[in-house]
């Protein structure tokens, strides 16, 4: 058992926004509410072999858009109404909180919840990274559904969702209720026993978020940093981080609507990069081939403050480097391909690794060391 304090907080910023891969939302400000918050209160945090197996536990999270988030920023009160109605309707006391997206907002706003019901938070979480919908998670993988689910809007309607439905249906549903009510609500559901979250969970992801800051708050240059970045990877289960490309942003385009969008940078060298984004960074292209692809991670480093930055903070001239991120193994099998993989977010292009793409690289043995 750990406890989160208020120490935890800006590295874990830095962790969040770099597993965002770009997407994730900005959680500047709910990051800086958690540190007030967190000032002489602590949150525990258990690892998933510490969670009791029939303790039932609660997912929580932020739907919709993040930005609307920060200009009514949550409280932590809706953590606590949403919690109660759905021990109304399921009968079980809750005894914990889980994380369903361990990037952005999303790994912030449990933490909110945590804080404000006085209950534990499990280190882990059902994604590893940052992705928009509810069925790319290893519940779904599982076949376990997210509901019951309660969710309250920014208006501060609760809408039920108390059959255990379909997850692509019920993702349909929750998002036409946020697009008609004000652009962003909170959910509690993913209710489970613990002996299920350790099966389900990816385990330890909120405190490699944290390894993951760390490594920006030591590094005095981007050398330094990368080789931090490349020893806390080495020794996650994620995969050794790789440099993707080095370069200046050319211009930004956007395609059809508001969410196909694409970076241009072009190298010192000349050579040119094409980043394709829609919530998160999707796909890497370099001299028409692919340089990276989802669901493994490509997160954006600002060299001039060298810091990670979502997407959305991306613009012409900024000098940036791109640094791929081999996702969990549960997230490439062929069934976790069929939710997360390119094809999903619209792209004709089938998911490659990063150890394909960059064999040589991932072949030296010093890289694992």
């Amino acid at each position: 058992m750990q406890e989160i304090t208020v120490d935890w907080i800006e590295p874990l910023w830095y962790g969040s926004i770099f597993l965002g891969s770009g997407g994730g939302g900005k959680s500047h400000l709910l990051a800086t509410e958690l540190q007030k918050s967190l000032k002489n209160r602590v949150i525990t945090l258990l690892t998933l072999e510490e969670l009791p197996e029939n303790n039932f536990f609660c997912g929580t999270g932020l739907f919709g858009s993040p930005e609307l988030s920060e200009e009514n920023l949550p409280s932590g009160l809706e953590a606590g109404i949403i919690i109660g109605e759905l021990e109304k309707y399921t009968g079980v006391k809750f005894k914990g909180i889980s994380i369903v997206e361990g990037a952005g907002v999303n790994i912030f706003y449990p933490l909110l919840a945590a804080l404000q019901t006085g209950l534990p938070i499990a280190d882990g979480d059902s994604m590893g990274r940052a992705f928009p919908e509810l069925q790319m998670t290893t519940y779904h993988l599982e076949n376990l559904a997210a509901a019951p689910l309660v969710l309250i809007d920014g208006n501060y309607h609760l809408h039920s969702f108390l059959d255990k439905q379909d997850t692509f249906l019920l993702e349909l549903n929750t998002r036409q209720i946020i697009g008609q009510q004000g652009g962003v609500g909170y959910f509690a559901g993913f209710s489970y026993p613990g002996s299920i979250l350790r099966r389900v969970l990816l385990p330890g992801t909120l405190s490699f978020a944290r390894e993951i800051g760390e490594c920006f708050l030591q590094a005095d240059n981007y050398r330094e940093l990368f080789g931090l970045l490349l020893e806390v990877t080495s020794n996650s289960f994620y995969g050794p981080v790789v440099e993707i490309f080095q370069g200046t942003v050319k211009n930004i385009s956007t395609y059809e609507s508001a969410k196909w969008k694409a970076a241009t940078l072009i190298s010192p060298k000349g050579e040119e990069l094409q980043l394709l984004f829609q919530y998160e960074n999707l796909l890497a292209f370099k001299n028409g081939n692919v340089a990276a692809s989802v669901p493994d991670l490509i997160s954006a480093i600002d060299l001039n403050e060298l810091k990670p930055v979502n997407n959305n903070e991306i613009y012409e001239g900024q000098r940036l480097a791109l640094l791929g991120l081999p996702a969990p193994l549960r997230l490439r099998i062929r069934k976790a391909l069929d939710v997360v993989g390119p094809q999903c977010f619209g792209y004709r292009t089938t998911y490659l690794p990063l150890e394909k793409l960059y064999p040589r690289y991932y072949r030296k043995k010093e890289v694992f060391s």
